[in-house]
């Protein structure tokens, strides 16, 4: 048995679109070719791979354990292609880098500030979303890595190194009637109006932790976010809402200030580098975890200059 990648390939798009035309179409080949290509791989597995119903094509339980592992070879291969080329151009090269809102700015932009101006042939396409759809992505090779916030639990085929931290801060607009106090307790801060991410973050899941220690009820928000953006920090700004946000993005906002709290609250990120387990590491991907490792130093060290 000696299954080609191309036939691989043709394989995982049909798992993939669940619909032979579908899957043809975005192999840019023939429907004829493609179920000739099924055909000779299941001739050469001895496997039934799919079901063939009257509008779809569902892989058997057989063709969905085949297609972990083919997936894997298929993705290897295209990493020695991406590793080889990287190294075939010394500083240039295409990196494609899968980001959470919330580690866009804080982590991922930072780190490029200095890895594009030390690669000037490289070129870097981002892409943002909730970090389930970019798990998914990385797995099926369509990013070489992802930069979120550090989870608890990562997919099987995939695994996440440490890589930073963000230090959080309780942000109150300047002239805050909070502010006239030296520190705030957690049973003040209670009462207040609240901008928070929802409760499947992990931000807000440390804070409700904190409130649950001190056998207290946590903060009810009046407005629930995705991630607190720029512009939840406006609406902070320009009213008597508070809000929790990274250290870094301090630095560049105006209008509001960290608030001192009598709670020692353990607010704080630890930021990961995502990979695939099967990854051949190209010079780009270890450069941007470099970046990323120095871009979180120097933060740290303004943070304590400052």
């Amino acid at each position: 048995m000696n299954p080609s990648l191309r036939d691989l390939s043709y394989f995982l798009a049909v798992v993939a679109h669940g619909h032979l035309g579908r899957a043809a179409s975005a192999c840019a080949v023939t429907q004829p070719a493609l179920s000739k290509s099924l055909k000779r791989l299941e001739e050469d597995t001895g496997l039934a791979l799919f079901d063939r119903g009257a509008r779809a094509v569902r892989p058997t339980a057989a063709g969905l354990a085949f297609a972990e592992h083919a997936r894997k070879v298929v993705d290897q291969y295209e990493d020695a292609i991406r590793h080889a080329q990287a190294l075939s151009s010394g500083e240039g090269g295409l990196l494609r880098v899968g980001a959470t809102a919330a580690a866009m700015d804080t982590a991922v932009l930072p780190a490029l500030e200095i890895l594009l101006p030390e690669s000037p042939g490289l070129r870097v396409v981002s892409t943002m979303g909730v970090a389930d759809e970019l798990h998914d992505l990385l797995e099926q090779g369509a990013l070489d890595a992802v930069v979120a916030p550090m989870e608890r639990v990562v997919p099987a085929a995939l695994r996440q190194q440490a890589v930073g931290r963000d230090d959080l801060r309780i942000v109150v607009r300047r002239g805050h009637p909070l502010l006239k106090h030296e520190a705030v307790t957690l049973e003040v801060l209670a009462g207040q109006r609240w901008i928070l991410p929802k409760r499947t973050s992990l931000l807000r899941q440390q804070l409700d932790a904190a409130y649950a220690n001190a056998w207290l009820e946590p903060p009810v928000p009046v407005l629930e976010v995705d991630f607190v953006s720029a512009g939840a920090l406006k609406l902070v700004a320009k009213g008597d809402s508070l809000t929790v946000v990274p250290a870094t993005l301090l630095e560049d906002a105006t209008g509001v200030v960290a608030l001192p709290t009598a709670a020692k609250l353990p607010l704080r990120r630890e930021v990961a580098l995502v990979t695939r387990r099967s990854a051949v590491w190209s010079p780009q991907m270890k450069a941007l975890r470099a970046s990323l490792q120095r871009a979180n130093t120097d933060a740290t060290t303004n943070q304590k200059d400052a």
